[in-house]
């Protein structure tokens, strides 16, 4: 009801507001008109589109009025206007578009209206009223229906004394008003008074639990809710009788049975600790963990293990004291070296996943050929875990590669060539066996065409002194075969790569201009650089679980060609290819593909006598060229443990 009278008087007070600035702007307005009589003057205009600023500026442009507005009205018009004073005018714009209007030396000023925003002040939390005085250990409470959990929190945190809560009581609203009593005395009176017993042991450690009385009504009104479960949870454990949610024996042994459904971590604890006989200190008490499941023969370590799973507890023993708390406890971060015995520490920390590395500092040495982890002892037993299962025996295999190169190459040169010399040539000098190269002198051919003038109607003449012919007749045949066999080994996984070519130099030259006061030098200075054509090959091998062998092979073939230059880089052709293959453990592989063919069929003589059948091998030089090259690779890759 208050609400809905408070809402009504905003709404009446924000009414009265709004009439209250209208009929200011009004008046105002009125006044001014007095003054000015263009303000009274009506106006006929229909707008469509046009800003909120550019038509008040065409107003008071057209009936002479001065006005300020600001920029960014920019809000589009849409309104007719009829027989309607420019005052009334102005006063309607105020009132639709939400505008201050004010005045200012007989200047009309118009601007959006700033709307204040209200900022809702952050509800506070109840503060817990304990005052705690050190010197004589008085406490004094003022508690309304406030927290427990709070209330002995903050009791802690200024006594220094530390409190156990049964779960069931964690957030039980309590009431008291003590001044000035001993503590204990404080508590005992806070515990009667809303139903609660509490206990203190040797220790100085409350404990707060339900009173007697009060679970002996809790259970009479759930007796018969209880009877139920209890049947169900006998007939899950097999006709064994369980009356209870959590069931934990020991064995002769020392193990524990355990069968629990949805039973706190913290009680669990206390009944395995009490019947092990085990020490234990709590830092965090883990009341809001559960669990549920069924195990047998299990120790303490593997008890706290399944309780604290996919949660932010963990333990810490030293010697035969367990401490229990959250991860990032102080007193509970631990610290291992994790070794690798199979495979080496590179590379290792960029395959671990994400999710292993949360909550954990791990820092990666070399030279010990592992990690040094820090953090809880769960999360360092999971990233040990996952070390151990990536750390097997890394393949090693020997590959033996066999490179047989070969090359067949023939090639025919024939022609005669005549012509004047320089200076005149003696007899027929040359040779004509196994390769024909002879060159004949105006004497030798003088003689020739002698014994030719005698018979019958021939007479040839004689050839001048500088005459010269040559004649050649050549056949060249070859046949190289190269082979090369080396081994190289390299780890699963990882890149072998071989090489063998040949190396060539050339010659860079650099031109410095230098200004040397009388003019401009040049100085003149380069290098000698290499550059290889090679045969080289590029092997990576993956193992499989059964021995096969997966090989992804590259083999790139470059070799030179012939130099533009005496000091210019030669030339280079290249060859390559790729392949993917697989093949069993000791078997033997042939790659090809790198074949070449050439031919080659050239010549030169005189036009039109040189394509004449017979005739044009007096009057031509010929040349034919074949080369044949082959590379086969032979690889047998071959797993060395």
């Amino acid at each position: 009801m208050k609400n809905v009278i408070s809402i009504f008087i905003i709404l009446c007070f924000g009414t009265l507001s709004a009439q209250t600035i209208i009929s200011d702007t009004e008046s105002m307005l009125d006044d001014l008109s007095e003054k000015n009589p263009a303000l009274n003057e009506k106006m006929h205009i229909d707008i469509s589109g046009l800003s909120l600023y550019d038509f008040l500026n065409a107003v008071a442009v057209e009936h002479k009025i001065n006005i300020s507005a600001d920029s960014d009205l920019d809000t589009k018009v849409q309104s007719s206007f009829f027989d309607i004073p420019v005052k009334d005018v102005f006063s309607f714009a105020a009132q639709k578009y939400e505008l201050d209007v004010s005045l200012i030396n007989d200047i009309i000023i118009f601007k959006k209206k700033v709307v204040k925003e209200v900022v809702e002040e952050p509800v506070k939390e109840k503060e817990i009223d304990v005052d705690y005085n050190v010197r004589n250990k008085f406490l004094s409470v003022k508690l309304s229906q406030d927290d427990l959990f709070k209330v002995s929190q903050k009791i802690t945190d200024l006594s220094e004394r530390n409190f156990v809560l049964d779960p069931e009581i964690r957030n039980q609203k309590v009431s008291a008003y003590v001044v000035n009593r001993p503590i204990d005395q404080v508590i005992e009176m806070i515990a009667k008074a809303n139903g609660l017993e509490v206990k203190v042991d040797e220790n100085d450690i409350f404990y707060i639990n339900k009173s007697t009385q009060e679970k002996q009504v809790s259970s009479k009104s759930d007796r018969t809710t209880s009877t139920s479960r209890n049947t169900r949870n006998s007939r899950n454990t097999r006709g064994n009788v369980n009356k209870s949610a959590m069931s934990l024996t020991v064995s002769g042994q020392g193990f524990l049975d355990v069968n629990i459904i949805e039973t706190s971590a913290y009680e669990v604890i206390l009944d395995a600790a009490e019947k092990l006989n085990t020490n234990y200190v709590i830092y965090n008490n883990p009341t809001e963990v559960s669990a549920t499941f069924k195990a047998r023969q299990i120790s303490f370590d593997e008890l706290l293990d399944k309780l604290f799973v996919d949660s932010e507890f963990t333990y810490k023993k030293q010697g035969d004291l367990y401490i229990i708390g959250l991860e990032n406890s102080k007193g509970l971060r631990g610290k291992r070296l994790i070794q690798l015995e199979n495979r080496t520490i590179e590379a290792v920390l960029e395959t671990l996943p994400s999710e292993l590395l949360e909550g954990i500092d791990v820092k990666e040495f070399v030279e010990l050929n592992g990690v040094m982890v820090s953090g809880s002892k769960p999360r360092i037993d999971e990233l040990q875990e996952y070390i151990k299962q990536i750390d097997q025996v890394v393949p090693m295999i020997l590959i033996e590669v066999i490179i047989a190169q070969y090359q067949k190459s023939n090639e025919i040169q024939t022609g005669l060539q005549a012509g004047l010399g320089t200076e005149a040539r003696g007899n027929a000098m040359g040779v004509l066996f196994p390769q024909g190269d002879v060159q004949l002198g105006a004497s030798s051919i003088n003689k020739l065409i002698d014994a030719f003038n005698g018979l019958g109607i021939f007479n040839l003449g004689k050839v001048t002194e500088r005459f010269y012919l040559d004649l050649s007749f050549l056949e060249n045949n070859s046949v190289i075969n190269i082979q090369s066999t080396p081994k190289i080994a390299t780890l699963n996984g990882h890149d072998a790569t071989l090489s063998i070519g040949e190396t060539s130099y050339y010659f860079e030259q650099n031109n410095t201009l230098i200004n040397s006061g009388l003019g401009n030098d040049i100085l003149q200075s380069g290098t000698w650089k290499p550059t290889e054509a090679n045969l080289s090959l590029n092997i990576k091998p993956f193992v499989s679980k059964d021995e096969q062998i997966t090989l992804t092979i590259g083999v790139e073939r470059s070799s030179f060609l012939a130099r533009q230059g005496e000091n210019a880089p030669p030339g280079k052709a290249t060859q390559q290819f790729e392949s993917l293959i697989r093949c069993k453990n000791g078997e033997m592989i042939l790659l090809g593909g790198l074949d070449e063919l050439e031919k080659e069929d050239s010549g030169t003589g005189t036009p039109f006598l040189s394509r004449i059948p017979v005739i044009k091998w007096l009057f031509s030089g010929r040349n034919k060229r074949k080369e044949k090259s082959k590379l086969h690779i032979f690889i047998k890759p071959t797993i060395v443990y």
